[in-house]
């Protein structure tokens, strides 16, 4: 009799074994296929892989937590359900994180509060629980922020930007930690915000460059580095957006204010002075002073 329950128990343990197996062969094969072409059913068939391996495998620690933060990922990034993904990365931290690096999951969490931030994602204004699990987590685990951030700088490439998508997410990332310090660390969210205006004005997205400059240069006026910020908001008008009327509003409104900056003072009033000339125009001015 106890020969018959010891292999029951060896046929059992070998059944689970190869099921073990064979799921964590089909969540391979489907990461490799939604890596290679995004659809909506492959993306719901790995959710429902990740939370099957999670619930036939609790104690496989390490798994689960990859398994629930790529599932959250999938859920906010692909499927916009930010509440979710709220849960499911507190479900891979508490249960499932036992010394593993939170990059990732804190990270997700930094690019969810932005959109709280900004409303866009409506569903979670309805849910405080969730708004407020948000920001004890980041508040928390500000150096898990940084490693995210530190992370999407080498992935998005330097000092070409090769990956737009991450470029995308760092400046949401560093937008909204600089929201979460702002009020215990002004330099800290300032340092954040100009450097997410930098990245969005290298790239491309001049409008969002000039929102994230604003922040400091018209929010912030009183800080040392508020003169920076107009500077470039009133370049990025004249030179990016060709805007030669905010660009010379803006640059006139930092002579206002900043009369005597070190800095950037000369270069706005030569701006204004040349503001609308063409190069061979503004040659033709510096030869007559010349002659």
């Amino acid at each position: 009799m106890r020969k018959i329950s010891f292999y029951l128990l060896f046929l059992a343990l070998v059944v689970a074994a190869c099921r073990n197996k064979n799921l964590s062969s089909q969540i391979t094969d489907l990461e490799q296929s939604l890596a290679q072409s995004y659809t909506g059913g492959k993306a719901d068939s790995l959710i429902r892989l990740y939370r099957e391996a999670v619930k036939e495998n609790p104690d496989q620690h390490a798994d689960n937590f990859r398994y629930l933060v790529r599932a959250a990922e999938i859920k906010y990034i692909n499927q916009k359900d930010a509440v979710v993904a709220v849960r499911w990365i507190d479900e891979a931290i508490k249960k499932h994180a036992q010394g593993q690096a939170l990059t990732e999951p804190i990270g997700l969490l930094a690019l969810i509060w932005n959109s709280y931030i900004y409303k866009s994602s409506p569903e979670l204004q309805k849910n405080p629980d969730e708004i407020d699990l948000m920001r004890a987590y980041l508040e928390k685990n500000t150096a898990w922020i940084d490693s995210s951030l530190l992370l999407l700088d080498q992935e998005m490439g330097s000092p070409v930007v090769t990956d737009m998508a991450k470029a995308d997410a760092f400046i949401l990332t560093a937008e909204a930690y600089a929201s979460l310090v702002q009020s215990t660390n002004t330099d800290k969210s300032v340092d954040l915000l100009l450097k997410a205006a930098g990245l969005a004005k290298t790239i491309g997205n001049s409008n969002r460059a000039i929102q994230l400059y604003y922040n400091v240069g018209e929010k912030m006026p009183q800080h040392p580095k508020a003169p920076t910020a107009l500077f470039m908001m009133a370049f990025i008008y004249e030179n990016d957006l060709k805007n030669l009327e905010k660009a010379r509003a803006t640059y006139e409104e930092f002579l206002k204010r900043y009369p005597q900056d070190p800095d950037y003072a000369d270069d706005a009033q030569n701006a204004l002075k040349y503001l609308g000339l063409s190069p061979e125009e503004i040659i033709k001015q510096f030869e007559k002073k010349t002659q």
